[in-house]
């Protein structure tokens, strides 16, 4: 590895795992002073389409040997990533702070473009061939209007049941914290603000 590669490298490693917990509650805290706005109903909207994504998305998510193209997957490959964008820039213009907003749409382009570039690798590791196809098909983070055509998602998961949405599978992966995220977040910074006026700041 070269002296260039290093820093990059550390940066890659940083950004994993609890790292993103940490960032998590870096923003609820920027989030919290910055709130002086009761939330407004189109950032609320926006809070919860992102909330709803997650929810979706959680439904059609196999960690096993077929790759998930069912429900969000046939739009794009990284459903569960682009609700979280959706939730913190709706949380950001639920304020009104569209500062915050812009910071965090950088932020989030930079860590999330190098977690989802090495989870990419390491899918293309255990899927193999059918999940090259799938990026073939799909797009990494900005959705097609349309999803892609059944029969060639067909070729990268045949089995069909994963196709559709499963409730059993949804609770198993937790689907319910995506609403009680969003439930936190506005309820949150609605509370902040009213604690904010109180003081009189």
């Amino acid at each position: 590895m070269s002296v260039m590669q290093q820093p990059m490298q550390w940066f890659r490693n940083a950004i994993q795992g609890k790292t993103r917990i940490a960032l998590a509650w870096i923003f609820a805290a920027i989030l919290g002073v910055s709130a002086r706005e009761f939330p407004g109903i189109p950032g609320i909207l926006v809070c919860f389409l992102g909330a709803s994504l997650r929810y979706w998305a959680s439904g059609y998510l196999r960690k096993d040997s077929r790759p998930a193209v069912g429900g969000p997957y046939s739009f794009v490959r990284n459903p569960l990533y682009l609700g979280t964008y959706l939730m913190a820039i709706g949380t950001s213009l639920a304020i009104h702070h569209i500062g915050l907003l812009t910071t965090i749409t950088i932020v989030f382009a930079v860590i999330y473009h190098f977690i989802i570039i090495d989870e990419e690798v390491k899918l293309r590791r255990i899927f193999g061939a059918p999940y090259v196809r799938y990026c073939e098909l799909v797009p990494r983070f900005f959705p097609k209007p349309w999803p892609a055509q059944r029969s060639h998602l067909l070729e990268v998961n045949p089995e069909v049941t994963h196709h559709r949405f499963s409730s059993e599978l949804a609770q198993k992966n937790k689907a319910y914290e995506a609403y009680v995220s969003f439930i936190g977040l506005i309820g949150f910074v609605a509370t902040m603000v009213f604690i904010w006026k109180q003081l009189g700041v």
